[in-house]
């Protein structure tokens, strides 16, 4: 809870001091996330790093800081919910099932004495006794299952060094348990041996009375105790479990079961276990802003990807066009002019990533920037090797002249139509790969359909 806090604290404070930063006209925020924007373009300032894709590494940063932001918030307003409610009713007391419920169980801690030990301890409250009809044959089952479970981990009854499994219910709770032994006390209610045997061992009469809402039945067997090595803290814990027992056995007519409240002479206070829900909470948190993060570089990685594609879908058609126009009569910086202004004014509204940087370049020539270092500028933006090929070749083609120039596009033109047939192909291959799933799950699908019928017939 105090790390949701200072994490709070901390943005709030980066959100106060970011928030006369001004943001760029490239980078435009969703609504109600421009503070996080600033903050986020802010941090990249102090970081002092010339970066040209600034408006996708603030986007990203903001993007991870709403998402901490709203999970530590989230974490806190849980924590403060939960705050204050137990299940303890003044400070002793736990609710029982009611009727048709099971057992419950909770988690307690417990603090004893005036050194304030701590002992973890899960407190079994049973459900109320019930009246009577219930059938005869669930005694009988429930014979044969204590029979089968008692010996627990342990070979056999004549060594018997591991804990004695001793159910205080059956069948599913349809059947209660209580347990006598002879000599008494040396097992726990848990079934654990207790210390006070010699190392020769002892022979224990095991008697379970066991009742099905008012019919009963006894159950017994002999066991041959050898003793186990306990530490204090364990002689502890067995202690408080058995009077814990105690105190259900003392109260099982009753609504609530009082907890005991000393033991061997020390004060006892109960207290319920909490679930760190703010801790939960903020790792779910910042694993959302991991996953926030790595989606920001997948989308970029996709975008990058689809532009690459489209570049390439596109350069057979821009020199077919470039050898057109030449053919036709056109200057280099004409022909080059010709296409962006033609893109410039379409009709539709469709981005081609390739018209877009050579109408980038005719700002730039327009603008007073040398034609020869425009040509090199588009193939470099474009950020493909055949672009880059385009923008050195026309650059070279301004000293030597242009003749020759538009059959050497026809001829890059050809070779490229090629490289696009074969990325076709590909894209194609990968499409159907991608369908492959789909067509396997509806396949399943007929065959359960299919299928169904004859096997319900049986």
């Amino acid at each position: 809870m105090i790390i949701c806090f200072m994490i709070l604290i901390g943005l709030a404070a980066l959100l106060c001091l970011s928030a006369g930063t001004c943001l760029t006209e490239e980078i435009s925020p969703p609504k109600g996330q421009a503070a996080f924007y600033k903050a986020a373009h802010y941090l990249l300032k102090l970081n002092h790093k010339k970066n040209r894709q600034g408006v996708f590494e603030t986007e990203r940063l903001a993007r991870v800081l709403l998402v901490v932001f709203l999970g530590s918030g989230l974490s806190l307003l849980l924590q403060a919910a939960m705050a204050g409610q137990s299940i303890l009713k003044d400070g002793y007391e736990l609710p029982r099932p009611t009727d048709g419920q099971d057992a419950y169980s909770w988690e307690l801690q417990a603090q004893i004495g005036e050194s304030a030990q701590t002992e973890q301890l899960e407190v079994v409250v049973n459900k109320r006794r019930y009246t009577e009809e219930e059938k005869q044959g669930l005694l009988e089952e429930a014979i044969r299952e204590i029979d089968s479970i008692i010996l627990g981990d342990n070979i056999s009854a004549d060594e018997v060094r591991g804990r004695v499994v001793l159910p205080v219910s059956v069948m599913d709770g349809d059947v209660s348990v209580q347990w006598i032994q002879e000599p008494a006390d040396l097992l726990d209610p848990d079934g654990n041996i207790t210390e006070e045997l010699p190392m020769e061992g002892a022979l224990l009469q095991l008697k379970a009375l066991l009742d099905c809402d008012g019919r009963a039945a006894i159950y017994e067997c002999a066991l041959h105790l050898y003793p186990p090595l306990y530490s204090e803290e364990e002689k502890l814990r067995h202690a408080l479990c058995s009077e814990v027992e105690r105190a259900d056995e003392e109260s099982a007519a009753e609504a609530t079961l009082r907890l005991p409240d000393e033991l061997d002479g020390n004060r006892i206070i109960w207290e319920a276990k909490e679930t760190d829900t703010a801790a939960i909470c903020l790792v779910l948190t910042f694993l959302a802003a991991v996953c926030a993060w790595i989606a920001k570089n997948q989308e970029r990685q996709k975008a990058e990807e689809q532009r690459r594609r489209q570049l390439l879908m596109d350069y057979p058609d821009l020199l077919f066009k470039l050898s057109m126009l030449l053919n036709a009569g056109l200057t280099m910086q004409n022909a080059f002019f010709k296409i962006a202004l033609e893109y410039r004014n379409r009709e539709t509204q469709e981005i081609r990533f390739a018209y877009e940087e050579m109408l980038t370049s005719y700002y730039e020539m327009q603008s007073g920037v040398p034609e020869a270092r425009s040509y090199e500028n588009f193939g470099r933006r474009c950020g493909v090797g055949s672009y880059n090929k385009l923008g050195t070749m026309l650059s070279a083609n301004l000293q030597k002249g242009s003749q020759g120039l538009a059959k050497l596009l026809q001829e890059e033109a050809a070779f490229s139509m090629e490289e696009r047939s074969q990325m076709t192909r590909k894209l194609g291959e990968e499409a159907g790969t991608r369908l492959v799933l789909p067509m396997i799950l509806m396949l399943l699908v007929v065959l359960v359909i299919l299928m169904a019928p004859a096997v319900m017939s049986f």
